[in-house]
Formats: C-alpha cells, structure tokens, sequence
C-alpha cells in the first residue's frame, strides 16, 4: 500500500494483524484465502479461481474508507488479514481439512470469517465449521445454481455438490427450514435439484420470481428463515450477477443481479446483527475484463463492512 493520506485512508491502511486487534472491538472480520480451483475442475468448470483471493483482495485495499471509518478508528470494528491458507502439493479434501480448522479458530473466537474463494466447494468447509460449534445455524446461498449436485463416485467433492453434502448429514445443526437458495435461475438449475431442496423443507427463490417482486421484501422474508438461528452464514457465488458486471466468473450467466441488488441484501444482513460468516466465490481472474469482476467481489465485501459499521453505531 501506499503512505497512508490522513484524508484518504483505504481499507488496506485499516488490515490489522491477528494479534493487535484492539480489545474494544466489538466485531472482528477475519479475511480467508482459499487459493484453489481443484473442486471447479472436478465440475468441469473454467480453471483460474486459485488466482482469485490475491486478486479480490487487491480490489478490497484500494477502497476507500467514508462508511467504516469511524467505527474502525473508535475500534469497535477490526478487520484482520490472515492471508491465503496452503494449498500447494494438497488434495481437494486435505485443503478442505485445512480451510474447516482456520475458519472453526475464528468462529469459536465469535469472530466473522470472510472467505475469499476459490470454488463454490469451499462452502462447505465454512458449513462444517458452523457445525462444530453445536448451535443451530442457517445458511442463504445467493447463486445462479442449486450447488446440490451428488458427489462423485460418492466420495469426491466438487464445486456444485457443498449444499447437498451439507443436506445430506446424518445428524445436523442446520436449523429446520434455515437454507434458502436465492436468485437461481432457470437456464442453470435442473427440477431435479429444485426438487431435492425443497423435498428437504428448504426454501427456493428463482430469479424471475425476485424479478415480479420487490427484492427488499422478498430478501427480508427469505433471510429470516437463515436468521432465525442467530447465526446465519451467507455464500456469494459471484456468477449470480449478469455477466455484463461479472464476466470473470467460473461459469458465467448472461442474466442475474445487479450490484446495487446484492448490495443492499448484504448491507441488510450484515446490520441485523445475525451475520456469522460470509464468502465470495467462483471469481475467475482468467476471465476478467479490467478486474471488474475482483472490484464487484470486494465492493460486496465492502457492503457487508459498511453494514456491520451501522450495527455498531446503532
């Protein structure tokens, strides 16, 4: 980074170390990369998302500070840096090993992991974390797919199947009815995986069905389901924007979000004090233009900052 302007300071002026958050802090956001794409190829994905934390993590340190600052320089709010977990010369399920201890250390220290992946398999590391902890928890998955794909030969993990390993545990904390699949679209999710969700007593929000309603409402009533529990665990997989905002993208939809709509669902969640752990996944730098998709990817990690920020203040 570059001499901090007093007038101007970024968030990577604010990145603390792990042992000089200040005793005040109130929230702690600890900041995970998980650099790999090994679950994406087993799916038969676009390679490039091993590259996608340094790259998203570039995007997060120039962003300016105007909505945390205050409560970051009081130290209510401290956001860590933990850099990128090893992955190097590792199989998918012993990086998975290595993701679940890291992100169980920050959760039972009540902090909030923020992970920065990678493929959509590293959900369920995060889920597994949650699990240890023995309390109910809820999760709202915001993506173009179902991600309950089976695994393969049964044994091996990928980028779509992290919900259904998370559903299909003999003995769960997973609050009843606490999992919402939100803005799936049509064109990338088969009725068979419509149907193995909602035959599980979760909840599904098709795109088109956000589209007739008004996404402030139908966010609300949706994140409560996951909010019930108090501790709700939200996964961002990047290709549910349109592909004209994120182009770099595992497998990208030319229909889906827009910024501004997942900005506010994650400003929302964030401030209502229930937000346990978050994650943005499925970033492609190979595929990007102008590291478009790495700046939306860190500017949705911004909102989720800016919301804690107003919890804080409330």
């Amino acid at each position: 980074m570059s001499p901090v302007d007093p007038a101007d300071p970024r968030i990577g002026h604010f990145l603390a170390d792990a042992r000089s958050v200040p005793s005040t802090a109130k929230t702690v956001v600890v900041l995970i990369g998980v650099p790999q794409d090994i679950g994406v190829a087993r799916n038969n994905g676009r390679p490039g998302a091993a590259e996608a934390p340094s790259a998203i993590r570039a995007s997060l340190k120039k962003l300016a500070t105007s909505q945390i600052q205050d409560v970051v320089e009081q130290g209510l709010l401290s956001i860590v840096d933990m850099g990128d977990i090893s992955t190097e010369g590792k199989t998918l399920e012993q990086i998975h090993d290595v993701q679940h201890d890291v992100v169980k250390r920050v959760v039972t220290r009540g902090h909030i992991p923020v992970v920065l992946g990678g493929g959509h398999d590293c959900a369920w590391p995060t889920i597994r974390a949650m699990e240890s902890s023995g309390k109910e928890y809820g999760v709202v998955n915001i993506d173009a797919h179902a991600d309950v794909r089976p695994l393969q030969d049964e044994t091996r993990a990928h980028s779509g199947s992290p919900f259904r390993q998370m559903l299909s545990q003999e003995s769960s904390h997973l609050l009843p009815g606490g999992f919402v699949e939100f803005g799936l679209q049509g064109a990338s999710v088969s009725a068979a995986h419509l149907n193995y969700v909602r035959d599980a007593g979760m909840h599904v929000v098709m795109l088109d069905e956000i589209r007739r309603e008004n996404i402030a409402f139908i966010w609300d009533r949706m994140y409560a389901h996951a909010a019930l529990s108090q501790r709700t665990y939200v996964s961002l997989d990047m290709d549910a924007f349109a592909s004209a905002y994120a182009p770099g993208v595992s497998a990208p939809a030319a229909d889906g979000f827009t910024p501004h709509e997942i900005a506010s669902c994650l400003r929302t969640a964030a401030a209502s004090g229930s937000l346990a752990a978050f994650d943005v996944v499925e970033v492609n730098p190979h595929f990007d233009v102008d590291g478009r998709t790495a700046k939306l990817a860190a500017t949705m990690i911004n909102e989720v900052l800016i919301g804690l920020a107003q919890r804080l203040r409330s």
